[in-house]
């Protein structure tokens, strides 16, 4: 799978479009476009690439992508059999930033908008149950016309400028500068560490996943999402857990196990470096 260079199908009349999903699984194809693209998701659980970010989603997420942002929703396995009966909702905003034209932004009451603008460019994520007032309002998007679609868009931005909550998602990096090629072999590293990352991982396997050398490979992979492949591996497996671990009812040793680890202190040092507690913090946090 290559990255596209997506195209949006534009309304006639309309400054900016809404889009609502109802399917059995998102889009799952790696992409980018011009557009900005404001996304509630509204049923279901995946995972989401975002530039050189994995990360898990649940409905109510919200998530921004600035200009050119590759990004791509994974739903979890489950949704892409029919006989389980799931569906994924979602709803879009998608706009062309450019189109108001740059003396509209350099006005001094624009000076919020555009900062955050800025920030898109490395995709924003708005956790779920924090902001039930602008999920309402993105969903009125669909509802309202003319001006006072304009008007309550202008809103929704304010209030993502303004969240508290918003989490930065990829690291600092031109990713709008990627090509095709570069793409490709994201793609299918990507797709491959999420269907296998259950079991081990040696670096020829997926540097032959790349159709590289080891060495290549892994310059090339630091190169392209600034970290190593085996801390994306990490990062990714520790992620599952956290999932896990808020929803099922295995013992942690059996979950580090199923999550490719294959020593428990090993698990449990990583799981804290990267979340600041232990898997047991961890889900006792959740059942409070």
């Amino acid at each position: 799978m290559k990255i596209l260079p997506f195209k949006i199908a534009k309304p006639v009349n309309e400054s900016f479009w809404i889009q609502r999903e109802d399917l059995a699984h998102m889009y799952d194809i790696l992409h980018q476009h011009d557009e900005m693209q404001i996304t509630l998701i509204r049923e279901g659980t995946g995972t989401l690439i975002a530039g050189n970010r994995v990360c898990e989603f649940v409905a109510g997420d919200i998530f921004v992508f600035g200009y050119k942002l590759p990004h791509a929703f994974r739903n979890d396995p489950a949704y892409y059999h029919p006989e389980n009966g799931l569906v994924a909702r979602s709803t879009s905003v998608y706009f062309e930033w450019n189109v108001p034209g740059q003396t509209f932004w350099n006005l001094p009451e624009n000076r919020l908008l555009t900062e955050f603008a800025a920030k898109t460019e490395r995709g924003i994520f708005f956790p779920a149950n924090t902001h039930w007032q602008l999920a309402s309002d993105i969903e009125k998007l669909a509802e309202v016309t003319e001006i006072d679609r304009l008007i309550l868009l202008l809103s929704v931005l304010k209030q993502l400028a303004l969240s508290p909550n918003a989490v930065m998602l990829s690291t600092e990096g031109a990713y709008s500068k990627l090509n095709e090629n570069d793409e490709k072999r994201l793609d299918a590293v990507y797709r491959f560490t999420m269907n296998e990352f259950h079991r081990t991982i040696n670096l020829d396997e997926i540097a032959g996943i790349a159709n590289m050398t080891v060495n290549s490979f892994c310059r090339y992979f630091k190169t392209r999402t600034r970290k190593s492949y085996l801390d994306f591996l990490t990062e990714y497996r520790i992620g599952q857990a956290c999932k896990m671990l808020q929803q099922e009812e295995m013992s942690i040793a059996d979950i580090a196990f199923h999550v490719g680890f294959g020593n428990l202190s090993n698990f449990n040092r990583k799981f804290k470096e990267i979340n600041g507690c232990t898997p047991r913090e961890f889900r006792m946090k959740q059942e409070k």
